[in-house]
């Protein structure tokens, strides 16, 4: 290896991530950590459950998120363990699809405290070691949905949870800025996996006709989006909600 191929290597070494990565037992979020783990990145993840399928490539914590004391003891013991993160990506999420009038009281209350409340809890704790990192770029990802734009019916409760995240990763790209902490969403499509599976056919067609891009998204077309908000290219990047697809 000639002298200026080592440089770019450690370049590129130095810019990997400690990332941590919520809902990692299936889905997008056991797909983005096993893409983050292949990508050269240390992943830590964690989930109610533990990661079906082959064992997962990272550290793995099991935790409800929306167990507050639960959540600070898998912090304390990341900071115990780690010292500090590069990264945080707010993947854990639930929905429940029903009209507004049919929903329970505490269905809503689920879906509040894992999409919103727990999200603002692991970015408060990710805050905390994101200021012990070395690394040059911090980033929060906060992954939201088409739902908060169409306005669909039997996704009230789910959708205002999710613009609720998009509200505050627009203020705290303000505040945590300062910090040179970047915060961005990344507002998905119907993506093919176990939930989409269980929705009707014609739901799905009705939302993909909807997009610029009409057909329905594939877990690659996210590596892309993610990759670049993670990486230094993204450097001016921050509060921004993007979403794939084109919504029109």
């Amino acid at each position: 290896m000639n002298r200026a191929s080592a440089l770019r290597r450690v370049i590129v070494v130095s810019h990997l991530m400690r990332i941590l990565i919520t809902g990692v037992s299936r889905g997008i979020g056991r797909k983005l950590a096993q893409h983050a783990i292949d990508s050269g990145h240390e992943v830590l993840g964690c989930s109610r459950t533990v990661p079906e399928g082959r064992p997962f490539g990272g550290r793995h914590f099991k935790v409800d998120l929306a167990d507050t004391v639960r959540l600070s003891g898998m912090f304390r013991q990341i900071r115990k363990e780690y010292g500090s993160i590069d990264a945080l990506i707010n993947n854990a999420a639930v929905a429940r699809m029903a009209p507004f009038l049919l929903l329970r009281d505490e269905e809503i209350r689920r879906m509040f405290e894992l999409n919103v409340f727990s999200a603002f809890n692991c970015i408060r704790e990710a805050v905390k070691l994101f200021r012990r990192s070395c690394h040059p770029y911090p980033s929060i990802i906060n992954l939201t949905t088409v739902a908060t734009i169409y306005s669909l019916e039997g996704q009230m409760a789910y959708a205002a949870s999710k613009a609720a995240i998009e509200q505050a990763t627009r203020t705290l790209a303000h505040e945590l800025a300062p910090l040179n902490i970047r915060v961005n969403a990344l507002g998905l499509p119907p993506v093919r996996t176990a939930l989409t599976r269980s929705v009707p056919a014609e739901k799905i067609e009705a939302l993909v006709a909807r997009q610029a891009i009409p057909r329905v998204c594939e877990f690659s077309d996210l590596v892309g989006p993610i990759d670049f908000l993670l990486s230094e290219g993204a450097r001016m990047v921050t509060g921004e909600t993007i979403f794939l697809g084109g919504v029109k």
